[in-house]
């Protein structure tokens, strides 16, 4: 054998032990993805089960094997890119392993603060870091941070060992082909994974494979979507909650059927004007959503000390007053604020659609709002949150719905607080309202979120005299809540005062928009869904007595009644609500509330034909506007 033919062997020899190594290295990055995506789903169902070991092995003895292996997929694929991105499948896998950390414990958090799991909008809430710190508990902080600097260090310093010897076991010039091979391998990998990212992203999107794979073996839930995370997985429940089409296509839609509707309700607001004469052109309207302000009387098993709302309680009795049926408990201020100011129920809505603000923020410029409504009888509009802007994107919305002026945090005169409470107060926050109403010279639309209530809440009040009764949560917490309560108490106080004595003709919509999170398993047991998501309504007017009590109304029927008050035209719209409100005062996902019968109903399928009918005209019209064509706009429909 010639020394040419040694070489040329020995040259096949080290390229099939390259090709071995390769292999090699192949199946352990593949390997050890597997092992990170089993890894990571294990971790994310542990926190979605609050730590409970007994829900863990239901979950991984009942659920299907496929649905387990599809989400352990997902965390590959997601592997797979970041390790094609930094080229090491040690810190790839380290990464991924915190994201999933993080993740469960984030989630986790939310659960145990507001019932709900996390959803991929509260991605958005990273801007809000400095707020969610806060919230968080410190020991948790701490140790989050901690593991973090560990696993990063222990990944970085595998992934550096694992190079030097990769480094030493090539020539330089094998080196050199290797690494071109390497790139060229990664750059395609890269592109792939990111192409299946992209692809996984559309997860909602009408006849994607992802979902068909997962449909065969999740069992979705509508109404809960703690639920569906608890039952599916959180993989496939954070999916299943990504961007959606607003709405499913009622069976009946076209434009046929809009003109029908249109026609109908044109002619039923026609009926009703014949007895309306006046206009909104000289009254004031101020809405207050006002921060977790609710009637702790109201929930059985606990009790106070005294009474945190006396005021309040004597106002719902001399004005127009009931219950609002919040949509959210612990939670969900600008999906209250959205049916409020829109007249859209989140009912009708996919289950996927868990915060039309950050969700639908492109199509909110063509919704109906009152803001819109009120603009156009030359209303000035403005919008005050005394808070920062970056929440549930409010900037963005504001503007599309039609505000003027949005005073926040940084920009309003008032920002004063109440002993440690780091959140503006309540009666900042209606200095602000006063103010607007004297600086301008037409007539306003002014309303009002506001934050002294917030979440967390103890510490906020070094000394006061509540005392509270019934909980296994923290006592300092419930006593500073109440106090939060009793504050919220005197400044609604003040600023009825002020409108009292305004020359201006004015009507407050006053309400809270959701129950605290912090009321124990027992505690809501002990009461029902439908308790558990009222909060007070109060409208008040300056210049007429009305002391009707509404019941429990839902808070897309608010502009209903300012347009009864005021005797104002109906817009065809309005009159379809009107009717509505009529059959079913007070309907949220999983909760119904008919005229005719004193008990909730919890689907759909058990309301009145009469009810149905209606729903069935309410579905079309905010299908169209939502997801469809928006004919009804063209039509005039939310046209007075």
């Amino acid at each position: 054998m010639t020394t040419k033919d040694t070489e040329a062997l020995d040259n096949h020899g080290l390229k099939e032990e390259q090709k071995k190594r390769q292999m090699q290295q192949a199946g352990m990055t593949i390997l050890l993805g597997m092992i990170t995506g089993a890894i990571s789903i294990g971790l994310l169902q542990f926190y979605q089960a609050q730590f409970n070991t007994v829900i863990m092995k239901t979950y991984f003895s009942e659920v299907s094997f496929v649905l387990v292996l599809l989400q352990i997929s997902i965390v590959f694929i997601l592997y797979i890119w970041v390790t094609a991105l930094i080229g090491n499948k040690w810190i790839g896998s380290t990464l991924v392993l915190i994201v999933s950390w993080v993740a469960g414990i984030a989630n986790q958090q939310k659960d145990l603060f507001r019932g709900e799991p996390l959803y991929p909008n509260d991605l958005l809430m990273i801007k809000e870091l400095p707020f969610l710190v806060k919230i968080i508990d410190k020991k948790i902080l701490i140790s989050v941070l901690l593991l973090i600097v560990l696993l990063l260090g222990t990944g970085l310093l595998f992934g550096y060992s694992r190079f030097k010897k990769l480094k030493t076991q090539n020539t330089s010039s094998e080196l050199k082909k290797s690494k071109k091979s390497l790139y060229l391998t990664r750059a395609l990998v890269f592109i792939a994974s990111s192409l299946l990212i992209g692809y996984i992203a559309n997860f909602n999107q009408p006849k994607n494979i992802v979902q068909a794979a997962f449909n065969r073996s999740a069992i979705w839930v509508g109404w809960s979507q703690q639920q569906n995370y608890l039952d599916n997985g959180f993989v496939a429940g954070f999916l299943f909650n990504l961007d959606s089409p607003g709405m499913e296509e009622p069976s009946n839609y076209s434009k046929e059927s809009i003109n029908e509707i249109v026609s109908k309700y044109k002619k039923s607001a026609a009926a009703t004007n014949l007895k309306r004469d006046q206009t909104l052109e000289d009254i004031n309207i101020i809405y207050v959503m006002n921060e977790t302000f609710t009637d702790p009387s109201k929930i059985n098993g606990m009790s106070q000390s005294r009474d945190p709302i006396p005021k309040t309680h004597e106002l719902l009795k001399q004005n127009r007053s009931g219950e609002v049926l919040s949509q959210g408990y612990g939670g969900g201020t600008a999906n209250i604020e959205f049916e409020a100011l829109t007249g859209f129920s989140m009912e009708p809505m996919l289950p996927s659609i868990t915060t039309p603000y950050t969700q639908l923020t492109k199509q909110i410029h063509q919704m109906p709002s009152l803001v819109s409504y009120l603009k156009d009888s030359g209303h000035q509009t403005t919008a005050i949150h005394p808070y920062d802007t970056y929440m549930y994107k409010r900037t963005d919305v504001y503007r599309e719905m039609g505000f003027k002026t949005f005073l926040y945090d940084a920009t309003m005169s008032h920002t004063s607080t109440k002993d440690q409470n780091t959140f503006i107060s309540d009666e900042s926050a209606y200095q602000e309202v006063l103010d607007r109403l004297n600086h301008t010279k037409e007539k306003d639309f002014i309303h009002l979120v506001t934050m002294q209530n917030h979440a967390p809440y103890p510490g906020k009040y070094p000394e006061t005299d509540f005392v509270a009764g019934g909980t296994d949560y923290s006592v300092e917490a419930i006593e500073n809540y109440y106090q939060d309560l009793a504050y919220s108490d005197d400044a609604l106080e003040m600023l009825i005062d002020q409108l009292v004595e305004y020359p201006e003709k004015t009507i407050v919509f006053f309400w809270g928009d959701h129950l605290p999170g912090f009321y124990s398993d027992e505690i809501y047991q002990q009461n029902n869904d439908l308790t558990m998501h009222q909060t007070p309504l109060l409208i008040y007017t300056n210049f007429s007595e009305d002391d009707t009590d509404l019941g429990v109304i839902s808070p897309i029927y608010f502009a209903n009644h300012l347009l009864e008050i005021v005797n104002v035209s109906l817009s065809p719209y309005y009159a379809l609500l009107s009717e509505l409100e009529d059959v079913l005062p007070a309907f949220e996902k999983g909760m119904y509330v008919e005229t005719t019968d004193s008990e909730m109903k919890m689907n759909r399928e058990e309301l009145s034909p009469e009810t149905l009918e209606l729903l069935k005209d309410y579905d079309t019209i905010m299908y169209d506007v939502l997801t469809g064509e928006n004919y009804s706009s063209d039509l005039n429909f939310f046209k007075p």
